[in-house]
């Protein structure tokens, strides 16, 4: 009996253990990474022109560089100089354009210029051959050139080492193509990435222009009837366009900027560079076409680029916000010949204003949706309205941040502002507070899953460690769930910083050959360093200590490298000098004359 009892204990001991050991395989693979993919920004995907399946190349053998594929300088000067020359001498002697001769010429000549080989037809398809480089592999598989491209336009090497390359996707598109067709590529190419990686579930990361794509996308979802949980297991959105870009809307509606402010003083200086000479100059060689001329070229160009040359192209009307559309719609798609298109960015128009509630169906349904904004940035000055909104440069804040109210950009709430709406799920305990006093994030979707980051320039956004740290912790950490999982690391509102060129720099001088230096040069070398890597690290440094350790990161390994600086005889800077007499003549200019021409000073 008690050997019997021995077989059957030594029996069950065998299939508990087979039992924890199935148990504990199905719980690593459970724990398995979950793939992401990224739905990159405009113009931040591969792209090629093709004629005869072949890419063109310039005359040194590179392919046509994108985004617009221009041609050399002297192909476009032989084409685009003898259109312009009579009505552009006629305009200057007379200082009349009659019959908009010289403004349909200008803007004709620059977009034709610029955006001839991406045209679309009728149907919204390109016209050229047009092709995005298509990833069909994870990172890891990539070949080398692929993957530099990658990480050159999306930092990404933090979520690669923590999530693995094997685990990273990218998804590419033409960002002057088609809405319906790019946001079904990227539903099939889910449904590959599912397949390829073994998950039943992945991540996306619709960035910028990804964002509307992602609009789109929900919407396919919904037509075909699946809920957006079968297949997705967190959206990160990064800086997304839900609700377009001012800038694009009001090109389209209202034509650019013709305050005279802006036309003449500061929007020129503030594209080229305020230390840019010949931004001023610009500025005063304006004068040489009367007011009204010069707004009405500027209207002209934007009428044509926007009315004939990207008029097909869905995916930029995407980016036309929800309260520009209607207008935009009846100014460009009213002609019988844009029935299709208008049919097209109808459907994503409702896309557009179905966005919170097919977002808040996916959460219902189980997907997790996080949120980061950059705010406290004017818009680029393009438009009349780019100092009237909160924004990053080009997207406003109301887009990217789902709805959250600000009063503008350094405009703090009144004392007594109550909020139209509170979306905290724990308005007793929880703060959503902006320290800084100008944003309203209760009033947004999503205020337990948005993160704001303070004075951050879009197009920068990449450069900033910190916000490539949050993306990565968000996609490979199951335990962040909200902005209250880790506040000491990822606050609910951060600030702005430029590290990516520190980041390289510090792994330089990690590399370094020190031999010659002294021990306490070698101490205070390598302290600079560590102090400078701690910095990077510190995902809540304020900006001005985050600087601190950048100026002394700089200073200490140039001094001790190439020694202290011998003090040179301060040599004449011509163009500081000539930046700052034209910069004189160009405000005194202003001062007297305001938006005048030339010739209407002699009147």
């Amino acid at each position: 009996m008690r050997s019997i009892k021995k077989i059957i204990a030594l029996l069950m001991a065998v299939i508990m253990l087979a039992f924890s050991c199935s148990v504990a395989s199905y719980a690593k693979d459970n724990e398995k990474q979950i793939p992401s993919i990224i739905v990159p920004g405009i113009f931040q995907s591969e792209v090629f022109y093709y004629e005869n399946g072949e890419k063109v190349c310039d005359e040194d053998g590179d392919p046509l560089s994108p985004p617009f594929f221009m041609d050399s300088t002297d192909k476009i000067v032989k084409q685009v100089v003898p259109k312009l020359i009579f009505p552009l001498l006629r305009l200057l002697i007379t200082q009349k354009d009659k019959n908009e001769m010289a403004a349909t010429a200008l803007a004709d000549a620059l977009c034709s210029v610029l955006m001839t080989k991406q045209l679309s037809d009728n149907n919204g398809k390109f016209i050229n051959d047009v092709r995005a480089t298509k990833y069909n592999d994870s990172f890891a598989d990539l070949s080398k050139h692929d993957q530099q491209y990658i990480l050159d336009n999306l930092p990404l090497e933090r979520y690669i080492e923590k999530g693995g390359a094997d685990t990273l996707y990218v998804f590419s598109y033409a960002s002057l193509g088609n809405m319906i067709d790019t946001a079904n590529e990227l539903y099939e190419f889910i449904q590959f990435v599912k397949k390829d990686s073994g998950s039943d579930k992945v991540n996306i990361v619709p960035i910028s222009q990804g964002g509307s794509i992602a609009n789109a996308l929900l919407q396919v979802y919904a037509d075909k009837g699946i809920s957006l949980a079968e297949d997705i297991n967190r959206v990160v959105y990064v800086v997304p366009a839900l609700d377009g870009s001012i800038l694009v809307g009001e090109i389209y509606e209202n034509g650019l900027i013709d305050d005279d402010n802006e036309l003449y003083r500061d929007m020129i200086p503030s594209l080229m560079g305020e230390d840019d000479w010949t931004a001023y100059l610009v500025n005063i060689l304006l004068r040489i076409l009367p007011n009204a001329e010069l707004n009405n070229i500027l209207d002209k160009v934007a009428d044509t680029l926007a009315g004939e040359y990207l008029v097909n192209s869905t995916l930029i009307w995407g980016l036309v916000p929800s309260g520009n559309y209607p207008a935009a719609r009846e100014k460009y798609l009213s002609t019988p010949e844009r029935a299709e298109i208008a049919k097209q960015t109808d459907w994503f128009y409702n896309a557009q204003k179905n966005r919170f509630n097919n977002i808040l169906k996916a959460i219902d349904d189980g997907v997790e949706v996080f949120d980061i904004v950059d705010y406290n940035y004017t818009l680029y000055e393009l438009v009349d309205s780019w100092d009237d909104v909160n924004a990053d440069g080009i997207i406003q804040l109301s887009s990217e941040s789902m709805g959250c109210y600000s009063a503008g950009v350094d405009v703090k709430l009144p004392a007594d502002y109550v909020s139209p709406a509170n979306n905290c799920k724990d308005p007793k305990n929880h703060d959503h507070s902006d320290p800084n006093g100008i944003v309203d994030a209760y009033c947004g979707l999503l205020p337990e899953t948005t993160f704001f980051f303070y004075g951050q320039d879009h197009e920068k956004t990449g450069n900033n460690n910190v916000i490539m740290y949050l993306v990565a912790e968000l996609l490979t950490n199951p335990e962040f769930k909200d902005v209250h999982s880790y506040p000491d690391r990822f606050p609910q509102f951060n600030v702005a910083r430029e590290s990516k060129h520190l980041m390289r720099d510090v792994a330089k001088m990690k590399a370094y050959n020190t031999s010659a230096f002294t021990a306490e040069q070698k101490k205070e070398f390598n302290s600079a360093i560590e102090k400078a890597e701690s910095a990077i690290e510190n995902t809540a440094l304020s900006a001005e200590e985050f600087e601190l350790a950048k100026t002394n990161f700089y200073e200490t390994t140039s001094r001790i490298i190439n020694g202290d600086p011998v003090p040179e005889k301060q040599s004449f800077d011509f163009e500081a000098l000539l930046t700052k007499i034209m910069k004189l003549a160009s405000d005194v200019m202003f001062m007297l004359f305001k938006g005048k021409g030339f010739s209407e000073l002699c009147k």
